[in-house]
């Protein structure tokens, strides 16, 4: 899996569960508006970071797994923005 200590995999959990928890508590307070869901949208790359390089143990693999490990949620955090914008400019 990983060759890193249990005590840092616990405090890259911790940072995740912050994160998580910071999001709901996001979009409990402030809603689904265009600038939450964009902030979401950056969470949710910055936790497949955590996930694939910390948890899956990959910060020491090949630069182009690394890559496509971290272009594939981004590609789609892409998307998703896409049809945010489209759909908050054909709404208004």
């Amino acid at each position: 899996m990983t060759d890193r200590n249990p005590r840092q995999l616990f405090n890259t959990w911790l940072v995740l569960a912050a994160i998580v928890i910071s999001s709901m508590a996001l979009m409990a307070v402030a809603g689904p508006t265009v600038v939450v869901i964009a902030v979401l949208l950056g969470l949710a790359i910055v936790k497949c970071r955590f996930v694939a390089l910390d948890f899956m143990g990959l910060s020491h693999a090949p630069s182009a797994l690394r890559l496509g490990l971290l272009i594939w949620p981004a590609a789609l955090v892409l998307l998703a923005a896409a049809k945010l914008v489209l759909s908050a400019v054909l709404l208004t």
